[in-house]
């Protein structure tokens, strides 16, 4: 059987939700069909836990597919992360109250990994269903690119076969009632772009190009 690890963090900056997590916790045991399930696992907001806790889930699940949620306040849109970069600049600190500026994820690592998900056969799928969705080609410096880039990281010098990226999300309706202006997507919505990602990453061995 194919597994997916779906992974989310936790709240962070004073928030009470992370859509990642709400829409990651959504999809625990979900299973495409009677050969594939999905595994979720919640990562710490934190530089230095977030990558244990990565390697400890790929280590436990074996998964086939990794594909890793976070939260990007004031995106209207799934933001389908293209680039891992090795640089961490924190403009706050993580849970753990760590603030590293001008660093590096890996002392030792290459200056940035692509993703190898099919990102443009999913963002295809998301617009046949009108799912807003769109490439996106800085994942911040924050914990989000930091985990990403340790999963890539991963992948090249301990699993080839995995294929894995990071997908940034909107706020939930509930978390910009005092935010005015402030754009969100519906839980459903979300739980539902995930599981058309999910299904093109395990079926599209090639990616599309866009025309």
């Amino acid at each position: 059987m194919a597994k997916v690890l779906i992974t989310g963090f936790e709240p962070f900056a004073g928030e009470t939700l992370n859509p990642s997590w709400q829409v990651a916790s959504a999809l625990d045991g979900w299973q495409l069909d009677n050969e594939v399930t999905v595994t979720a696992v919640r990562l710490p907001c934190a530089f230095k836990q977030s990558l244990l806790t990565l390697e400890q889930a790929v280590n436990q699940v074996q998964p086939a597919v990794v594909i890793m949620l976070g939260l990007a306040a004031g995106c209207s849109q799934l933001m389908l992360e293209k680039i891992a970069s090795n640089f961490i600049d924190a403009t706050i600190a993580d849970n753990a109250g760590q603030q590293p500026r001008n660093g590096l994820t890996a002392s030792h690592g290459p200056a940035a990994y692509f993703s190898n998900l099919p990102l443009n056969a999913m963002l295809r799928a998301l617009h046949l269903q009108h799912i807003p969705a769109q490439l996106s080609l800085s994942a911040g410096s924050y914990v989000c690119n930091h985990s990403f880039y340790g999963l890539m990281h991963l992948i090249k010098n301990q699993y080839a076969s995995i294929r894995g990226g990071f997908i940034h999300l909107p706020y939930l309706p509930e978390q910009v009632l005092t935010k005015p202006g402030m754009p969100s997507m519906a839980l459903a919505t979300q739980v539902a772009a995930l599981k058309i990602c999910i299904e093109v990453s395990l079926q599209q061995q090639a990616d599309q190009l866009i025309a």
